[in-house]
């Protein structure tokens, strides 16, 4: 009996250590494929609007920000210029934002691929109703390769009005609360 319990804790430790250098392989494939430099990412988005719109198309988002990775998991979105517009109002509709934020990453999960999550805030201007205000955006994906990502987004606005006024299919009165709902496709240069 001595001799089977002896085997069983041998082939256990065996296989602990067979497990550490295999954490450790996986471990340094992370680091190498993970950007922890600052990088310029365009962005291309397509969903649908929220809020006080009545009768919106199609929303468009288009991007551009530079992130600086302080860590291989975390970096700062320093500046991020985009703007969304409506495809059944397209010219009449558009959008202005300049945000900064946060973003995570995770270690590499399997290939060159990897988690995010996003945050940001700042001002958005709206052409449509000559307002501008605080705005908030917060997304998840995925990055497929270290220069394409993926991933769900939701911007959201509430803009104080002062006059009730009807542009178009689009009336307003005290306040206007608009969200974008989109799938983003970035890539990283």
């Amino acid at each position: 009996m001595k001799r089977i319990y002896i085997i069983t804790l041998l082939a256990m430790l065996a296989m602990v250590s067979q497990a550490q250098i295999a954490r450790s392989s996986l471990y340094g494939t992370t680091k190498k494929n993970q950007p922890t430099s600052s990088r310029l990412w365009l962005e291309l988005g397509a969903g649908s609007f929220t809020g006080d719109l009545e009768k919106p198309g199609v929303a468009l988002d288009l991007g551009l920000r530079y992130t600086h990775m302080f860590h291989e998991n975390v970096g700062w979105d320093v500046i991020k210029l985009s703007a969304q517009t409506d495809t059944k109002e397209f010219s009449d509709m558009l959008n202005v934002q300049l945000k900064s934020g946060i973003r995570t990453v995770t270690p590499v999960l399997f290939g060159n691929s990897s988690l995010y999550a996003n945050f940001s805030a700042g001002y958005g201007y709206y052409t449509y109703i000559e307002k501008g205000g605080f705005v908030w955006e917060v997304g998840a994906g995925i990055n497929i390769t270290p220069n394409i990502s993926v991933g769900v987004n939701y911007n959201d606005a509430n803009l104080k009005v002062d006059d009730y006024f009807d542009i178009g299919d689009y009336s307003y009165y005290d306040k206007v609360k608009i969200g974008i709902v989109s799938l983003r496709v970035a890539y990283g240069f």
